[in-house]
């Protein structure tokens, strides 16, 4: 078990996302998880709004003097019917937290936080972890989803065992396809590899678990499409460049 507080920002910006008073609630549990010797870190997401606040010097300081241990970060995706796309990063900016998120983890000089990027670490995980690899999610109603991201799901634990969802076609169809793409900084069915996800979940047939608004997986990966183009070439040339043989 180990906890993770989401945090994105300062103040005004993480309770834009979160909720009025979500970041003086946040900072207290972290006073408390410290107080007691408890081991916990955050889950923070970056955007292009706020991709170099959440990786600056003060940041960081202030999560070490917390107490945090580590840092999950993982990248906007543009999920729900109603999502901006403009909150993506574009490649330069990917490209910055890629680095930066490297740094801070430098064992000898960094200051002192583990950081990992759900989606510019790929390589060191194999791609992609969803859909029952080596993780998947259970939403607030039961539906056991391949990824919190991924709202499609042909299970529920109300109605299913664990076996049995790990057997559903959706996470079948996410172990038949992995990896799903052979460029680690292009691990996911739905940000870098769009087509994918639109495929998968048509021929599992497994239907949306969105539980405000319910997304076709067409309309989801649609708003992906023109990331994808753009990264692909940045994000090869990255790879081929950093593994040369």
């Amino acid at each position: 078990l180990f906890l993770a507080l989401s945090v994105e920002g300062e103040p005004d910006v993480n309770d834009m996302r979160r909720g009025e008073g979500v970041y003086n609630k946040v900072m207290h549990a972290m006073d408390l998880l410290k107080e007691h010797g408890l081991v916990f870190g955050t889950s923070i997401c970056y955007t292009s709004a706020n991709y170099k606040s959440v990786t600056s010097d003060e940041f960081i300081k202030m999560l070490v003097d917390k107490g945090c241990r580590y840092a999950l970060y993982f990248h906007y995706m543009p999920v729900g019917n109603a999502a901006s796309v403009d909150l993506l990063l574009n490649p330069e900016q990917r490209v910055y937290v890629k680095n930066r998120v490297r740094e801070i983890r430098n064992m000898e000089h960094g200051p002192g936080i583990f950081t990992m990027d759900f989606q510019n670490d790929g390589e060191f995980v194999g791609g992609c972890i969803a859909g029952g690899r080596n993780y998947f999610h259970i939403n607030a109603n039961g539906d056991a989803e391949p990824c919190v991201f991924i709202h499609y799901s042909n299970g529920n634990i109300h109605e299913n065992t664990i076996l049995e969802i790990l057997k559903q076609p959706l996470f079948m169809a996410y172990h038949n396809n992995q990896p799903f793409n052979d460029n680690m900084l292009r691990p996911c069915p739905m940000l870098e590899n769009p087509e994918i996800l639109q495929r998968i979940v048509k021929e599992s047939g497994a239907h949306s678990t969105d539980l405000q608004s319910q997304e076709t997986a067409e309309h989801l990966c649609s708003k992906c499409v023109h990331y994808a183009e753009e990264w692909a070439p940045v994000a090869d040339k990255l790879w081929a460049e950093e593994h040369k043989e």
